[in-house]
C-alpha cells in the first residue's frame, strides 16, 4: 500500500449551486429525480481509479411527499428555495485492484445514496454497474463518506444523490 496516492480534492464552499437540465441525466438518474429540480457538482478526485478523476454528484432534496402517498407530480420545482450543496468532509477512494486494471475492467459506476441531515451516507445502491467487484468497491467507499449536509433555509436537510464514479486506468500506468 505504500504506493497508494492520497486523493487531491477541491471543493467549493457550501452555497446554492445551479440546477441542471434533465437532458444530462442517465436513464438511471432520470428514474431517481423524475421531474424534480436537481443540482450537480463535480468533485475533482484524481486517484487510482481514473486518470481524470472527476466524480459527478447530482442531488435533490429528498422528496418526502412520495413516501406519504402524495402523488409525486404534485411537486412544484419553482416553489422550493435553492439548496446549498453538501460538502464532503471525509472521502474514501474505492479500491481498484491492479488485476482489474490489467484485465481492462473499466467504466463508470452510478450509485444512489441518501446524504442525511447529520452528514452520514445511507441507502447506497447501484443504479448502473460495470463489474460486480467494481460496483462493490464503489458502494463500500461511498457508504463511508461524511458530509457537511445540504441546507435549505439554513437548516440541514436530507438529499438523495447519484454518484458517477469513473474507473479508468491511466494509459501511462506500467502494469
Amino acid at each position: 500500500m505504500a504506493s497508494v496516492r492520497l486523493p487531491r480534492v477541491t471543493s467549493a464552499p457550501s452555497r446554492p449551486v445551479q440546477s441542471e437540465s434533465a437532458s444530462k441525466l442517465s436513464d438511471a438518474e432520470r428514474a431517481v429525480f423524475g421531474n424534480r429540480k436537481f443540482y450537480s457538482l463535480t468533485l475533482n478526485m484524481p486517484n487510482l481509479n481514473s486518470a481524470g478523476g472527476s466524480w459527478v454528484i447530482r442531488f435533490a432534496e429528498l422528496n418526502h411527499a412520495s413516501n406519504t402517498g402524495d402523488h409525486p407530480n404534485n411537486y412544484d420545482a419553482n416553489s422550493t428555495p435553492d439548496l446549498s450543496q453538501p460538502a464532503a468532509t471525509r472521502k474514501v477512494d474505492p479500491a481498484y485492484p491492479l488485476q482489474l486494471m490489467r484485465e481492462n475492467v473499466s467504466g463508470t459506476v452510478i450509485l444512489y445514496a441518501v446524504i442525511h441531515a447529520d452528514g452520514t451516507v445511507g441507502n447506497v445502491r447501484i443504479l448502473r454497474g460495470v463489474d460486480d467487484r467494481l460496483d462493490r468497491f464503489a458502494s463500500q467507499a461511498v457508504a463511508q463518506w461524511q458530509f457537511q449536509p445540504a441546507t435549505k433555509n439554513g437548516n440541514p436537510v436530507d438529499v438523495e444523490a447519484t454518484f458517477q464514479i469513473p474507473f479508468h486506468p491511466s494509459r501511462a500506468t506500467n502494469f
